[in-house]
């Protein structure tokens, strides 16, 4: 009888870790399915049918609806967009998670530009994934390679606590962060970051764990974010936020201006932690009587700073 009981008890503490994989795996599945649909119809295609009514993407620096852009984006022939996880993860409850890794743009078989994403993934009344954000960056350096298994962050997560307003406790966990990095920047990042956080900015290499926290150290000046919106998982460990961000020029930077995605996740040992965060910034003015203008046959269409931009 002993026995009996206690190969029940183990079963039962196994069945969140079981039902976790489960969803782990539907949303790898999910991005895999994305990427392949881009590969065979086309990325406008894709796109269409894996953003939520309300998702967000951005447009050179600022948010806009997914289906709207992609709907008035015509389809670029010869183009393609080629991406795949190198990270995900999931909430207790399964209900929101996302995934991050690189991007490239082919045209004619020939790289065009490369960069990171991070795409937020909220399951849908009918059961079925689709993404809520979509936001990446241009980038130096090699990408990560792709994995036989997309592995998951290791620092455990928090005990699932449900939450009556999802909404409101992540944003405040954000208003937080962006009031105290206003006053002490570095210190601030230094505060909130995750030991394996991810940071990506346009034209940097990603910053990772304690790389990305000894960078953040040294940030002489804070950034103006404006939460726009956001939202938390039923199990009350894992949400996101975004929002508008400014940055004023000093003599070592010129002004910043864009949007932001930002992760949280509670940890069981640290709380909350900003696990991934990137900035999508927008492009600043040209004067136009400075640049010299281009032979007609020379001209070419610019891609998107959106994770999958053709």
């Amino acid at each position: 009888m002993k026995n009996y009981l206690t190969i029940v008890a183990l079963t039962g503490s196994l069945l969140p870790f079981q039902c976790l994989a489960q969803h782990r795996e539907a949303v790898i599945a999910a991005e895999n399915a994305f990427a392949a649909q881009a590969a065979q119809a086309g990325t406008r295609a894709a796109f269409l049918a894996n953003s939520a009514p309300t998702a967000l993407v951005a447009e050179n620096g600022r948010l806009a609806n997914a289906q709207e852009v992609w709907q008035a984006r015509p389809a670029q022939a010869n183009t393609r967009l080629l991406w795949y996880p190198v990270l995900a993860d999931v909430a207790q409850s399964g209900d929101v998670g996302y995934t991050t890794g690189p991007w490239n743009v082919l045209k004619d078989g020939r790289p065009q530009a490369s960069g990171e994403y991070v795409t937020v993934w909220r399951k849908q009344p009918d059961g079925t994934w689709k993404f809520a954000v979509d936001m990446g960056i241009e980038r130096i350096g090699s990408a990560p390679a792709k994995a036989a298994t997309v592995p998951q962050p290791r620092l455990q997560v928090a005990v699932a606590t449900p939450s009556m307003a999802p909404s409101s406790v992540v944003l405040d966990v954000d208003r937080r962060f962006a009031e105290a990095e206003l006053s002490k920047p570095g210190a601030t990042y230094q505060q909130y970051l995750s030991a394996e956080a991810r940071l990506y900015r346009p034209g940097l290499s990603m910053m990772q764990g304690a790389a990305a926290v000894a960078n953040m150290k040294n940030l002489d000046s804070g950034y103006a974010f404006a939460p726009t919106t956001g939202y938390l998982a039923a199990a009350g460990d894992l949400g996101y936020v975004v929002g508008t961000l400014r940055r004023f020029a000093t003599a070592k930077h010129p002004e910043e201006n864009g949007s932001y995605l930002r992760i949280w996740r509670r940890e069981a040992v640290a709380g909350w932690r900003l696990v991934l965060e990137v900035f999508n910034l927008t492009n600043p003015p040209v004067d136009a009587a400075a640049v010299p203008v281009p032979a007609p046959e020379n001209v070419s269409g610019s891609a998107g700073p959106s994770k999958r931009a053709q």
